[in-house]
């Protein structure tokens, strides 16, 4: 039979309990080898928490490997290695019953191919669960006992280094945040604040560009006053922002403040005061949004209103740089909003009332993609043929070691050699069919284009404007302008599908654009 391990352990695991790799490794490979098994593979995720699948690379590549014959048993030291969450783990066993997998926990002795065997994983599995949540609960409650003593409890924060989870300040970025609330109590709003601190060469923690929601995160974060702040938000892994929590724990914290308690309370006051204005109501609609493309910085262009002198509305496409963080990183570029529009749906009317020109487009799609595909076609079979050789080679020195006394340990250090090597080369086979089977290589028909083309030169300038962007976004890949001094000089430049439709005619594939759909 051929086995394939999972193993698994968390940094924190392997530091409090001795979970290591190599333990679970060794222990496996002895029961399997006394049984006369072939281990065939070892799938590792050294330093990932058992929360859930698709943070765990090596576990998705081995349910991927399992529909693929390589193996007919995965097997584990516990079943908590597999996961920590009941329906992750049922969907995992699921998964490996369908693609005809065993599946073997040696710790609990548990086979899951008989009836017995998979009601006492279901049981040990809501087990699991119980414990990681216990665990969870845990460490919450650890959290908040330091939050409430006014404790740090990590993280990345301008202005402060973490030093063994206490707070110490870092002069030189604690000088720019005095700087930021400076700027905010004297009258200059967030973008403000970004652009002028761009302009003037500041940048982020993680060295990047200041903008609007990097400014706000500032001025309303009472950690600079001496405060913590904890439990704001809950489950963010699984709620995001909905997860808000109005009894937060707001506590005097054990760090030096960097600003002033009375520039904090008038920062505080400004920013509530600020935040009751109405909101400005915008008409019309923007259904290029982000598929224009900014002709100096290539960032998406979103809308813009302005009123010309006798009172009307204009509408334009801007660069989103310039909005969220100032004339530092890029400018406006506008672009009139109308004749951008009507461009796009005019071109794709032309493409598509044009059978012979249609047919142009998808050959050159077909032949470029035809070109891109050989290479990873011939290095697949290449792969294969490694991986076969490799195979014949293992169990040659198998062969050896298991009819010989004391084979000598040349042998043994090949045998792992080669099985580096195997691995190695199972993961470049993995990436090369992902990217064979990407949509960008995979050949399209005139009928299927013509078909899509049809139905959205139809049915475009008639739905409603959500719609609309719906419906370009779901066909175009970007929408990049010509460079001018102003919006009359600036004009479409080429709009690319899933192709590349050019606006002289020329049409060519633009590599990563080419679409099956």
């Amino acid at each position: 039979m051929r086995v394939a391990l999972y193993i698994r352990v968390s940094t924190e695991e392997q530091v409090k309990e001795g979970y290591s790799i190599d333990a679970q490794i060794n222990v496996l490979k002895s029961h399997f080898e006394n049984k006369g098994y072939e281990i065939v593979n070892v799938y590792k995720d050294d330093g990932y928490s058992g929360k859930n699948i698709e943070d765990r690379p090596n576990l998705k590549m081995l349910l991927a490997d399992s529909g693929n014959g390589l193996f007919d048993m995965v097997a584990v030291w516990r079943i908590n290695r597999m996961s920590r969450k009941q329906l992750d783990f049922l969907q995992i066993i699921d998964t490996l019953e369908k693609n005809s997998v065993a599946f073997f926990s040696l710790s609990e002795n548990i086979d899951a191919s008989t009836p017995v065997g998979k009601l006492m994983l279901q049981i040990l599995g809501s087990f699991a669960e119980l414990e990681r949540n216990q665990i969870i609960e845990n460490v919450k409650m650890g959290m908040n006992e330091r939050a409430e003593q006014g404790k740090w409890n990590g993280g990345i924060v301008l202005g402060y280094k973490s030093v063994n989870k206490q707070l110490i300040i870092d002069e030189k970025e604690a000088t720019l945040v005095r700087y930021i609330f400076d700027l905010y109590i004297n009258g200059k709003g967030y973008k403000a604040i970004a652009n002028q601190l761009n302009k003037e060469g500041y940048k982020t923690k993680k060295n990047a560009f200041f903008a609007i929601p990097t400014i706000r995160t500032i001025i309303i974060n009472p950690l600079y006053a001496g405060f913590i702040r904890f439990n704001q938000v809950q489950n963010w892994n699984e709620r995001r922002r909905a997860g808000k929590n109005e009894n937060y724990t707001l506590v005097q914290g054990e760090h030096e403040p960097i600003i002033d308690l009375a520039v904090w309370e008038k920062a505080k006051s400004m920013n509530e005061m600020k935040s009751h204005k109405p909101t400005k109501t915008f008409h019309g609609h923007f259904p290029l949004t982000t598929l224009l493309r900014c002709p100096m910085c290539g960032q998406g262009m979103i809308g813009h209103r302005t009123k010309n002198s006798t009172g009307e509305y204009l509408r334009y496409y801007q660069c989103a740089a310039l909005r969220s963080k100032g004339s530092a990183v890029c400018k406006t570029n506008l672009v009139r909003a109308d004749e951008a529009e009507a461009f796009v749906f005019k071109r794709i009317e032309q493409i598509t009332s044009n059978p012979d020109l249609l047919e142009k487009i998808v050959g050159n799609v077909n032949g470029k993609v035809r070109t891109l595909k050989q290479p990873l076609q011939d290095q697949l079979e290449y792969i294969q043929e490694q991986l076969l050789n490799i195979e014949r080679n293992i169990k040659r020195l198998i062969d050896v070691i298991v009819t010989t006394d004391n084979p000598p340990s040349s042998v043994v250090e090949k045998l792992g050699t080669l099985e580096d090597e195997k691995k190695k080369l199972i993961e470049t086979k993995k990436d090369t069919e992902y990217e064979l089977n990407r949509p960008t290589i995979k050949e399209v028909s005139f009928e299927q284009v013509h078909q899509v083309l049809m139905g959205f030169s139809m049915v475009i300038t008639k739905v409603e404007p959500v719609k609309q962007k719906d419906l370009l976004h779901s066909i175009i890949n970007k929408i990049t302008v010509n460079v001018g001094n102003n919006p009359d000089e600036r004009s479409v430049k080429d709009i690319e599908l899933f192709f590349d439709a050019s606006i002289n005619n020329d049409f060519v594939l633009t590599y990563g654009t080419v679409h099956s759909d």
